[in-house]
């Protein structure tokens, strides 16, 4: 047993090294060609660390004029489809958690199947439906279509969770005079915050980087940040370190706001796996 810890702990470090590597060099080399001029992108052999730094690809795409639009359409599409999925999802996954449907785990599947179906599939439908409907150019569209692939994700995330929690603890409250609603938000909500905070975490990702339904379905009032950094393509050139500029923007607000609700992510994805 003793000779064989080194071993084991060896191929662990090889596989998180190798994990890392697959997913932090494409981020390196986005961040590395954000700060290359337009002749330093096709060297050949290709250059990691340039000779010559710039920030005008920076300055670019700051000076774009739908830069701070695009931010703030970003910020509201991810806060209300959040919203809306955490309020449709967390009752919905209580319901089926904690009342003994003969049917709970078909209709578990069944909201699933809505996750499972390819985005694109969906695409056309919405579409159509915004454009009957004549909310083409608003949030709306948007909002209802990432909260449509959400909610399914909220109410497994929240299952689980409350699965996790102890019927006795609600029977006591409810002993104590309180109501069903009353026991949810005073005695259940409170231990499952960690996990409701990473369920609201991964919905917000899910919402801000989402890229096709947010080309079709969004305006040139509503489009968020993902589809402005398609404008650096066009028929002719393709700005690659104006648009590993606008990645590196992009991807930062989520960064941070990781960095800051760390321990909760940590401990809602960790809840529930010793007692």
């Amino acid at each position: 047993m003793i000779r064989r810890r080194p071993v084991t702990r060896i191929l662990v470090f090889a596989v998180i090294a190798l994990a890392l590597i697959w997913t932090l060099v494409p981020l390196a080399w986005i961040l590395l060609s954000s700060f290359k001029f337009e002749a330093d992108q096709f060297s050949i052999p290709p250059k990691w660390f340039p000779e010559r730094l710039t920030l005008q690809n920076y300055a670019k795409f700051f000076g774009n004029s739908e830069f701070v639009r695009s931010l703030i359409n970003s910020v509201m599409i991810t806060f209300l489809s959040t919203v809306i999925a955490l309020f449709l999802g967390v009752p919905a996954a209580y319901a089926i958690a904690r009342f003994n449907w003969k049917h709970a785990n078909t209709i578990a599947f069944v909201v699933l199947i809505a996750r499972m179906t390819p985005p694109i599939v969906m695409v056309l439908p919405f579409f159509m439906i915004a454009r009957y409907l004549g909310i083409s150019n608003t949030y709306l569209p948007i909002v209802l279509a990432l909260s449509f692939f959400s909610v399914p994700f909220a109410i497994w995330m929240m299952r689980g969770f409350f699965q996790e929690i102890p019927v006795s603890l609600e029977e006591a409250a409810m002993i104590d005079g309180c109501t069903r609603f009353q026991s949810l938000r005073r005695v259940v909500l409170p231990l499952v915050m960690p996990g409701l905070s990473a369920t609201s975490i991964l919905c917000a990702l899910i919402a801000w980087n989402e890229f096709l339904f947010a080309l079709v379905l969004t305006g040139q009032d509503t489009r968020p940040l993902p589809v402005l950094v398609n404008m650096f393509v066009s028929e002719r050139n393709i700005e690659w370190g104006v648009m590993s500029a606008a990645a590196i923007i992009t991807v930062l607000p989520m960064i941070v706001f990781g960095l800051l609700v760390q321990n909760d992510l940590v401990r809602g994805l960790t809840m529930g796996s010793s007692k």
